[in-house]
């Protein structure tokens, strides 16, 4: 019969043994390939990468172990989902042993709260007003449709999108009634507020009406303030825009609610979009000498020709270059949401 019983010296070799691989365990886990630190290193490489050839520039990612967190702000809830389950794919899901995501946390915002969500107000030519954009809650949505269709005789188009925590301040519907009162003096115009800066350009029927206008606003309920360049009827505009901020909300109301787009095939702006052009221009010429504005127009085609004589057409419309020699450069840029874009920054020099 054998003795199975270990003897003292065994049990010593096998405890040395344990203790080894106990040792090579810890070190493997704590500094090796298989440690969290790599690990963690590897996925958000993995992940980075991944939402990078989806196209997803507006999307970051950080590893806590094998749980990775998204955050960014999301242009629409079809791209915050598509980026969840990119980075969810982007390592096989195996597990703590596999060493894959095994899980996604959604931290991400939307784009408009991140940047302040946008309320807008255009006086169509039948003189009846369209208010779109975002609202912060029911009760301001339904006063704000109530406010616009009594203020302008020919009525209101509403549909505002409820965004709660779009806006912080309690005064954000009285800032944008402010707004839509002053517009419903003009004879046509559009009005915006985007976040905390608000703008209202339009025609006025005399320099009176004008002026009172621009005062009016120079009082916005704060945190909210406004800028305006108000032209009236046989005399130079009446303007207050003071800064850089000031300046790109009054090329948002300028740009009015239609797609900017080039016609089909062709270099030629759509003749919406020439106007809106030319109105673009006339407000930036209203902006600070600090102020520097650049147009981007997409590549659309492999023509190198289209797209040379596409940012002659536009330069030519907002008084604008091709080059950087003025305040206003026009550029072809290769992604973009938008045929043309308008961007303001302070200028540099």
């Amino acid at each position: 019969m054998v003795d199975l019983a270990m003897t003292p010296r065994i049990q010593k070799t096998l405890l040395m043994a344990a203790g080894i691989v106990l040792f090579t365990a810890v070190i493997l886990f704590s500094f090796g390939p298989f440690s969290v630190g790599a690990i963690e290193t590897r996925l958000a490489a993995g992940a980075r990468e991944a939402l990078t050839l989806r196209g997803h520039d507006w999307a970051s990612v950080r590893m806590d172990g094998q749980r990775a967190i998204l955050t960014g702000a999301a242009p629409d809830d079809e791209a915050r989902a598509d980026a969840l389950a990119t980075v969810l794919a982007s390592t096989w899901s195996g597990g703590v042993v596999a060493g894959g995501v095994t899980r996604v946390v959604d931290e991400t915002l939307e784009a408009r709260l991140q940047s302040g969500f946008i309320f807008r107000a255009d006086v169509a030519m039948n003189g009846r007003v369209l208010v779109r954009g975002d609202a912060t809650d029911a009760g301001a949505r339904d006063a704000i449709a109530s406010y616009a269709a009594a203020n302008f005789p020919q009525g209101a188009d509403t549909d505002l999108t409820l965004v709660p925590g779009g806006s912080a301040s309690p005064d954000w519907e009285e800032a944008a009634k402010r707004l839509l009162g002053q517009l419903a003096r003009l004879d046509r115009g559009a009005a915006v507020l985007r976040g905390e800066q608000g703008a209202l350009v339009g025609d006025a029927p005399n320099p009176q009406v004008a002026q009172s206008v621009s005062q009016a606003l120079g009082t916005m309920p704060e945190p909210f303030r406004a800028a305006s360049v108000v032209t009236p009827s046989g005399a130079p505009a009446v303007v207050r825009v003071e800064d850089v901020a000031a300046c790109s909300a009054v090329i948002l109301a300028a740009q009015g609610t239609e797609t900017l787009r080039f016609e089909r095939a062709g270099s030629a702006p759509s003749p919406f979009t020439s106007v809106a052009l030319r109105r673009v221009g006339r407000m930036f010429a209203a902006c600070p000498d600090g102020a520097a504005m650049t147009v981007s127009i997409r590549r659309e085609s492999d023509d190198a020709e289209l797209d040379s004589d596409r940012i002659a057409e536009v330069a030519s419309l907002v008084g604008g270059s091709v080059t950087e020699d003025t305040r206003i450069s026009v550029v072809l840029v290769d992604s973009q949401d938008s045929a043309i874009s308008f961007a303001i920054a302070t200028l540099e020099g």
